[in-house]
């Protein structure tokens, strides 16, 4: 059936049904040991109909109170959660049913709403040919009352299955992409990964929701390739994605008109995330126009020409594999990062979404920016090392230090470059003293962002952002394994580095003494007001340390034992024992740490694309 309308039509007692839907009744759990009398005499009172992908299953009317069996394609239920967002929060594929409750109970009021997710062929069963089908076969109730045991014990366990993405519209958005390979390459990678993937073009238009819905049951992931922004065959993908991804190159203007979506897609889907194809090698700049409209796309990726990371990096992304990293902030101690991504870079591990906080944000950036583990580690040392960028002190009006040599170290090292430019998704996250929330930095010029998340409270200045106040993220958040949770799409690595640092006063009128004593004891070893400063900017909460610890997949935590905030000149010592401690903890884990982002066994996409022209 051709659904690129709405269509209705009820299905009289002298039609003739195809063998294929009785056959697909049989498969309903709702319906099982159902005769074929019974399931003739069903279709005859039920109503069949399409709803394309995107549009609301109305529950007026003649809807307010019937059973939906879904013969193809997919239904999400969604309701409104705490924070009064609609969330997805179950999925019916075809061969299950829905409305059962409010056939039961008799009532129109719905706190759901319910949506295809693709386009999707359901019977509509009224109440008198359901009350008819239970007096016929009073099996069925108790086949009803099976099912929704079953998804209260899922609802309890929180075991309800929303369903992985396993379609994907890739559209383009300028003349020109309509032959594109990026979806045949993403295909194969996942094919080299173990998944069976497919790439659909126009050439399938014109097959049935039933083919399309035994088709996507086949693989595990299907591309639905976009010829022009505004074909039957373009609205068709969208309708049928569960993800979908705009395709642009950067070099060329986007179109001035936005891509009309399906109605109510945005809300199953999310926005679109857009894929920046780049010429060359090298990652150009974004043109003004594509951050002006990017509240328009959830996120971006760049696909770059000669570079075969990007597209395994996508893949992994859609497989549920991309690795995320996350390094803590720490001062000094901070350098036993190198150490830990060394070892994961010698174990194979990629990482593909990056974030930090203070001395963690500055050695993510460096990889998000792609240098090697010998180009940051020597960029590190000359800042911290071979310089002293905290040595600019002023009149501590605000802070301890101007803050200049800060900022024109990395002015220096990340130059002029914009986060949402990087070769690889980067955030890092400073404290907002205007509102008592963390902000979290996604887009804008990196150095700038940077600048706020290693601004220690007292030590260096503020950096102002539209008129509020930002300083280091280590004050609330200095292990965002949450921020990297919200967006992410596989494992995530967290590398921190906080450790018992030893801060003990000798006395308990430590705080009262005159200040002579106070310069004997700072003499005798106790902390210096630097020293407290960094420790309350980097310490976060203990709270916020153990909900990161559950969130993160792989913990590393190297001792350091004696390495202050401070100790710049333990450089290489902290990258050594990181180093050191990351081997102890890939060897402890083995074969699972490597196993969730290796490539499986190569396999030829060609035989897939040759089954489905099949």
């Amino acid at each position: 059936m051709n659904m690129a309308f709405l269509s209705s039509f009820k299905i009289g007692p002298d039609t003739v049904y195809p063998e294929a839907l009785r056959q697909r009744l049989r498969s309903f759990a709702l319906l099982e040991d159902v005769s074929d009398v019974g399931l003739k005499k069903l279709l005859a009172e039920a109503n069949w109909f399409g709803l394309p992908g995107g549009m609301l299953l109305k529950r007026d009317g003649e809807n307010a109170q019937a059973v939906f069996l879904v013969v193809s394609g997919s239904l999400g239920v969604f309701a409104e959660d705490d924070r009064g967002k609609r969330r997805l929060v179950a999925h019916i594929p075809a061969g299950e049913t829905v409305g059962e409750m409010s056939m039961i109970s008799g009532s129109s009021e719905h706190s759901a709403q319910i949506m295809a997710l693709r386009d999707t062929e359901l019977l509509r069963v009224p109440p008198t040919a359901f009350d008819s089908l239970i007096g016929r076969h009073p099996r069925v109730m108790l086949n009803l009352m099976r099912i929704l045991v079953k998804r209260l014990q899922d609802t309890t366990r929180n075991a309800v299955d929303t369903g992985r993405p396993k379609s994907f519209a890739i559209v383009p958005l300028q003349p020109g992409l309509e032959q594109s390979p990026i979806a045949n390459r993403l295909a194969g990678a996942l094919v080299n990964m173990g998944s069976k993937a497919a790439v659909l073009d126009a050439s399938v238009a014109d097959q049935s929701g039933e083919w399309f819905n035994n088709f996507e049951a086949a693989h595990d992931v299907v591309f639905y390739r976009g010829d022009t922004p505004d074909s039957p065959w373009t609205h068709q993908c969208l309708r049928q994605a569960d993800r979908i991804f705009l395709l642009a190159r950067v070099d060329q203007p986007l179109p001035e008109r936005s891509l009309e979506m399906p109605a109510f897609k945005e809300r199953a889907s999310g926005l679109p995330q857009l894929l920046l194809v780049h010429p060359t090698e090298k990652n150009e700049s974004i043109p003004e126009h594509f951050a002006v409209r990017s509240g328009l796309f959830e996120s971006h990726h760049h696909v770059r020409t000669g570079q075969p990371d990007d597209i395994k990096r996508l893949a992994r992304f859609i497989a549920g594999r991309a690795v995320g990293l996350v390094l803590a902030g720490g001062g000094a101690r901070g350098f036993a990062h190198i150490g830990v991504v060394k070892a994961l870079m010698e174990a194979g591990v990629p990482f593909d979404n990056i974030g930090g906080t203070s001395m963690g944000a500055l050695i993510a950036a460096g990889l998000a920016c792609e240098w090697s583990i010998e180009e940051l580690t020597e960029r590190m040392r000359e800042a911290f090392v071979n310089g002293n960028p905290l040595n600019d002190y002023t009149l501590p009006l605000i802070a301890l230090v101007r803050g200049k040599k800060v900022s024109n170290l990395l002015q220096h090292n990340y130059a002029d470059m914009r986060i949402e430019e990087l070769p690889k998704p980067f955030f890092c996250v400073s404290s907002d003293l205007t509102t008592g929330k963390v902000h979290v930095h996604r887009a804008g010029v990196l150095w700038r962002a940077l600048r706020a998340s290693v601004s220690l409270p007292g030590i260096l200045p503020p950096v102002t952002y539209h008129g509020h106040l930002l300083v280091d993220g280590g004050v609330m958040n200095n292990l965002p394994v949450d921020i990297m949770a919200e967006r992410s799409s596989g494992p995530i690595i967290a590398s921190d580095v906080t450790g018992e640092i030893d801060l003990k006063a000798k006395d308990d009128r430590y705080g009262e003494r005159p200040w002579w004593w106070l310069i004997l004891q700072r003499m005798a070893g106790t902390p210096s007001i630097v020293s407290i400063l960094a420790r309350s900017g980097t310490v976060g909460s203990e709270a916020q340390r153990r909900f990161a610890r559950e969130q993160a997949n792989y913990m590393f935590e190297p001792p350091l034992i004696g390495v202050g905030l401070r100790d710049w000149r333990a450089f290489d010592r902290c990258i050594a024992e990181g180093y050191e401690h990351a081997l102890r903890v890939i060897e402890q884990h083995g074969v699972p740490l490597t196993e969730v982002w290796s490539e499986g066994p190569a396999v030829s996409i060609e035989h897939h694309a040759h089954a489905a022209a099949e």
